[in-house]
C-alpha cells in the first residue's frame, strides 16, 4: 500500500480532500488506547472527535481503496 497505492495521485488527492491522515508502524509505534490491529494493513476511520467510526482491513487496489473509504464515509 505504502509503495504502490498511496503514491498514486488519485489516492493522495482523495485523502487530502476528505481526511486528516496518520500512518503508524504497528511494529514500532504504540497504537492509541482502544485501537488494535488485527492484520496489516489496518485502516481506521474516525470522526473529528477521534471516535472510531469504522475499520478496514487488508491491502487493495487504489480504486478499491477509494471506494471502500467513500462507502464508509456515507454511513
Amino acid at each position: 500500500m505504502k509503495q504502490v497505492v498511496f503514491p498514486q495521485k488519485k489516492v493522495t488527492s482523495f485523502l487530502k480532500s476528505h481526511f486528516v491522515t496518520l500512518m503508524l508502524d504497528v511494529q514500532s509505534d504504540k497504537l492509541p488506547k482502544g485501537f488494535s490491529s488485527i492484520g496489516v494493513p489496518t485502516f481506521f476511520v474516525l470522526d473529528k472527535n477521534g471516535k472510531k467510526l469504522g475499520m478496514i482491513l487488508g491491502g487493495m487496489s487504489a480504486d478499491k481503496f477509494i471506494e471502500r473509504f467513500t462507502m464508509d464515509k456515507k454511513k
